[in-house]
């Protein structure tokens, strides 16, 4: 029975035109800078910051940041609040949700400029949000999965993730012993996966309510769709 439904935040409920703000901040790494980025884009997103500022300057002696790059790189995290855009079907999708079960956001992403949530109406939306800089770790990693239920209070049979990343949402839900719903707008192959698996691919966030109420009413994933 399905009790929550978990969603992910970038590129299933919301997109940013302006691209994913740690790869734009990137580019104002020299070479040498860029061998640690992957160190910097995984600190930013396991650990608690307060703001950019802190963030980026608990980097500046590490990668000899000058003063351009240094602010350049806060105000790319800055104007990515202002740059999010729902989906066009995410909040009837969500509203429809939750009156039928839980909702919560499992995500990776930082714990800074987030005020996103609030401007597009999301916060309302999830009383138990989750996010990797305060749970301390990345989907797919097993803790991001063990900590959402904790925080949630429910057993892995009772929670579907719906996300767009096959490996962070989909093979992270299914390794946990959860429901995954795949939202693949663009039609990519769906990589190879047991036949089994609680697995339901769908084109956008519209399908999702349709698809819990019949996990609910029994039906198995392979037939979730007709």
């Amino acid at each position: 029975m399905i009790r929550a439904v978990v969603f992910d935040l970038w590129n299933t409920l919301v997109h940013s035109p302006g691209g994913n703000p740690f790869q734009r901040a990137a580019v104002l790494l020299d070479h040498g800078q860029r061998e640690r980025f992957a160190d910097l884009q995984r600190d930013g997103m396991i650990r608690v910051y307060p703001d950019a500022e802190t963030f980026i300057s608990a980097w500046e002696q590490e990668l000899r940041l000058s003063g351009d790059q240094k602010e350049g790189m806060i105000s790319i995290f800055k104007r990515s609040e202002g740059d999010a855009q729902l989906y066009p079907e995410a909040m009837e999708s969500l509203v429809h949700t939750r009156s039928l079960c839980r909702t919560a956001m499992l995500s990776n992403t930082q714990s800074f400029s987030l005020g996103l949530l609030d401007a597009l109406g999301l916060s309302g939306q999830f009383r138990v949000k989750g996010i990797s800089a305060e749970l301390g770790f990345l989907k797919p990693e097993p803790g991001a999965f063990e900590g959402m239920q904790k925080k949630l209070g429910l057993f892995p049979g009772e929670l579907a993730m719906v996300g767009d990343s096959w490996s962070d949402d989909v093979e992270g839900a299914l390794n946990a012993g959860w429901t995954a719903l795949w939202v693949n707008r663009t039609g990519k192959p769906r990589p190879g996966h047991a036949p089994d698996a609680e697995l339901v691919e769908i084109p956008n966030l519209s399908f999702v309510p349709e698809i819990i109420e019949r996990l609910q009413a029994g039906a198995r994933c392979s037939t979730c769709l007709g």
